[in-house]
């Protein structure tokens, strides 16, 4: 999904590495209540999920988390991801522009330089900040935001908020351009910040319905759950080196791809 934004004048690749102390969350079929998903595959040492209803998978972030700002983008997002040698690689955020002359919508900050300034937007609620130092992912309220100088850190805003400390935020939700009304997402979660899952829907949802859906899932049990909406729409993509079936849209030419080695 498109948004408007002011422009920005980069045209290289910006390469930013987490490295996250991550642990892998199992199924557990026997956790009364819980929704299991419907297959799984492993990729070395990472349990892939797919669930039928919603049409959803989860993909725990490895050893690393990376970071791709290409505005002028021209190539596809499984080429990008093979020339980066990366295992998994899905569409970051919300941009303005068409596909090979795109900005990003909204603060971004990468290394603690400025590179787009926050936006009052109502789609876009909140900041994801990125700490290598700390390995946290966190999010933040927009509006109260100043931006970070650290040279570890990339932020970007993106939004709305969907789950924050297990409960939905029906309000963002609502007030969101597109929260109420069905579209294929893209979102980041995160358990007790340090523990981060991809989740890309291919179905056609509300925002409000798949929260309580993702709430009910067996792996995102036992920990602070924080969900964030980050994109929607044609630019959902998803690729999966290791299990080329599941890919979704990876054909597709993005200025913004976030993904792990």
């Amino acid at each position: 999904m498109v948004k408007p934004c002011r422009a920005v004048s980069f045209a290289a690749a910006f390469t930013f590495v987490l490295t996250l102390t991550t642990a892998i969350s199992r199924t557990n079929a026997g956790e009364t209540g819980k929704a299991v998903p419907d297959s799984t595959i492993r990729s070395g040492s990472l349990t892939i999920m797919w669930w039928k209803s919603p049409a959803m998978t989860i993909v725990p972030v490895g050893d690393t988390l990376v970071f791709l700002y290409s505005p002028h983008n021209g190539a596809s997002v499984d080429s990008v991801a093979r020339k980066n040698n990366l295992r998994c690689l899905i569409n970051g955020s919300f941009f303005s522009g068409v596909r090979g002359d795109a900005y990003h919508a909204g603060l971004l900050t990468l290394y603690g330089s400025p590179v787009s300034p926050a936006l009052a937007d109502r789609q876009l609620t909140h900041v994801v900040r990125i700490n290598s130092t700390a390995h946290t992912v966190t999010f933040l309220p927009a509006e109260s935001i100043i931006p970070s100088v650290d040279p570890h850190v990339v932020e970007f805003q993106t939004g709305p908020l969907v789950i924050e400390e297990g409960k939905v935020r029906e309000d963002l939700i609502r007030s969101s351009i597109n929260g109420v009304t069905p579209h294929t997402r893209t979102l980041l979660a995160t358990l007790d910040g340090r523990r981060c899952f991809f989740v890309t829907v291919t179905e056609k949802v509300v925002l409000n319905d798949l929260a309580t859906s993702l709430r009910g899932l067996s792996v995102f049990q036992g920990g602070r759950l924080d969900v964030m909406n980050l994109d929607g729409g044609s630019s959902v993509a998803l690729y999966l080196r290791d299990t080329p079936g599941w890919n979704y849209n990876a054909g597709d030419r993005l200025p913004i791809l976030i993904g792990f080695h």
